[in-house]
């Protein structure tokens, strides 16, 4: 990592405002993200000056675990916190508490311990009421349960300004060029269905309103309030979001003209009749198995509107909503984009309406590497042992394993760990088994199927036949299996565990396949001399790229993302 570049530690990293964020800040800082999901399945890119921390900020002892390993990678300057819980159920919920108000104090707690220069805290303008123009020194008093937790957090962010600097941003409505706003997609796709009524019904008079942001807008909100930070007061509150706000009426024409091509007239429809309509949609959408967008408790919101001054956030910062980014300019490219990709239009938004609060795979994945780091010296005594037994049918298993069988005819190269010096045969085991430590901690299977290749063809591997490389991969495979199912409990935990292992090793395994006949189809020479060398009369090759890969597995460890590696000779 570049150490001259200011450092910040984002929270919520791999959610919709996180990923925004890493793009747009790239290059300009060090970044360390935080996340409950792995970065490859946040779809984030592997960059010089990021790490990945895949932890629960509720997660007290974790998270601080971290402290010095951030300290160690340059330091904290700077924490954004986007990590939060919310719904649409408007019920109380346990992560309401847990992420939005524990959490939240966790990561004051490390930033206090981090001494850095200024907390960044996401608010919401939906923690104030409705009915009221909302500044920023409008009061966080909404009733709803969403709402109290995010007043908590500001509470926090006062409490902790003796050591930490604060700044509260209450975030409007933030949708893209995708919208990834649930309320804003419900309508969209409701009143461009094409349905006689539903695509023209309005409730109420149409006057419902919120203030929206762009993603874009709201990122380099983010950035100025980072760039300014040193004349801002020790807390501040900034308002997410333009003036005024935009009614439902106004967003109906917008689209259904864009849409249709012509004007449509409304259906305005008052609360007594949306009542059982929201009834009936709710039993049919029970009855599929499916759980409907809209609830009761949003009738109370019908023409009721949360109208926005940001004026004092526009002259502190110098900042401002973008013209050509507001949603009224903005919703054609929704529209237009609902209209050309709908599978992928689909796809973006039903993913925001699935609230996953346990992710039972950060779990697994703690207890996965804990046993492989455990129990390492005694899974290589066993597997060296089960691959230099000299059965006949273990040298026939090596020689033919998934494949025709030709390195049978191969002189020179070992076809058997029984071949090979016993030093050397548990250094190779060794080398295998920190692959796949490696290969889980870092969280990157692609990662396997790299070193597999390398450790096919590069000289470290000569002196071993392919098949050998896959048979070995293959027994660990089986023999980690079997160790490790009695130690998850659950049913479902020992199922994804022994899927994990799998297939991992099944990448490997058809990465050496794979590569084995490429090569023989480029140059079949090659493959055929690697196969006449000897096996190697010593381990020092293979311990270098054992001591590679644990200094690998370290720094995934020390919260640092997988750079695509390469072995040294």
């Amino acid at each position: 990592m570049d150490a001259t570049l200011p450092g910040i530690l984002l929270t919520g990293a791999s959610g919709f405002v996180g990923r925004n964020f890493i793009k747009a800040a790239s290059g300009r800082f060090r970044l360390f993200c935080v996340a409950r999901r792995s970065m490859e399945d946040a779809g984030v890119q592997p960059e010089a000056n990021l790490r990945w921390i895949q932890v629960d900020i509720a997660d007290r002892d974790k998270l601080l675990a971290n402290r010095q390993r951030l300290h160690d990678q340059g330091g904290i300057d700077y924490v954004v916190n986007l990590a939060g819980y919310y719904d649409f159920t408007n019920e109380e919920h346990p992560e309401y508490v847990r992420t939005n108000v524990w959490g939240t104090r966790n990561m004051l707690d490390l930033a206090k311990e981090l001494h850095v220069k200024r907390f960044i805290f996401a608010s919401s303008q939906a923690a104030c009421r409705f009915g009221v123009t909302v500044n920023e020194e409008t009061p966080p008093d909404a009733p709803i349960p969403y709402a109290r937790s995010k007043r908590r957090g500001e509470e926090l962010v006062h409490e902790y300004a003796r050591w930490v600097p604060g700044a509260i941003v209450r975030i409007a409505a933030v949708f893209s060029d995708w919208c990834e706003y649930p309320p804003l997609y419900t309508m969209l796709n409701n009143w461009c269905s094409g349905k006689l009524l539903e695509s023209r019904i309005l409730a109420g008079r149409g006057r419902s309103a919120i203030p929206y942001i762009h993603v874009h807008d709201l990122v380099q909100l983010f950035l100025r309030i980072v760039d300014r930070s040193d004349e801002l007061d020790r807390v501040c509150v900034f308002n997410g979001g333009p003036d005024g706000a935009v009614t439902h009426l106004e967003l109906f024409n917008i689209a259904t003209q864009f849409y249709y091509s012509a004007a449509r007239r409304p259906l305005f429809t008052p609360k007594w009749l949306l009542r059982p309509m929201i009834l009936a949609r709710y039993v049919l959408c029970h009855l599929q198995g499916r759980k409907p967008f809209e609830r009761l408790w949003m009738l109370d919101y019908i023409d009721q509107q949360l109208v926005a001054d940001s004026k004092h956030t526009r002259d502190q910062l110098g900042w401002k909503v973008t013209p050509r980014k507001t949603i009224t300019r903005r919703l054609v490219f929704l529209v237009e984009n609902m209209k050309k990709n709908p599978e992928l239009w689909r796809s973006w938004n039903e993913a925001m309406l699935v609230k996953t609060v346990f992710r039972p795979q950060l779990l697994l994945h703690d207890q996965l590497c804990e046993a492989l780091d455990s129990g390492r010296d005694e899974v290589v005594q066993s597997v060296t042992a089960e691959l230099t037994a000299g059965s006949a049918s273990a040298r026939t298993a090596a020689a033919g394993f998934n494949g025709t069988g030709s390195d049978r005819e191969t002189a020179g190269a070992a076809t058997t760990l029984q071949d090979v010096d016993k030093e050397v045969a548990e250094s190779y085991v060794r080398l295998l088994y920190q692959l796949i430590v490696t290969t889980l901690r870092t969280r990157n299977r692609p990662m396997m199927q790299q070193y597999a290749y390398t450790i096919s063809f590069l000289p470290l591997s000569s002196g071993f036949t392919n098949r050998l490389i896959s048979h070995s991969l293959f027994v660990m495979g089986e023999h980690l299996i079997r160790r490790f199912r009695p130690q998850f409990a659950l049913e479902s935990k020992r199922v994804k565990a022994e899927d994990y292992i799998a297939m991992t090793l099944h990448m490997a395994i058809d990465r050496i396949e794979d590569q084995i006949e490429l090569s023989r189809l480029q140059s079949p020479l090659l493959p055929e001399e690697l196969r006449k060398m000897p096996p190697p009369t010593d381990s020092r090759r293979l311990e270098t790229v054992v001591t590679q890969l644990e200094e690998l597995c370290n720094e995934a460890v020390a919260a640092q993302s997988w750079t695509s590696p390469m072995i040294k000779e």
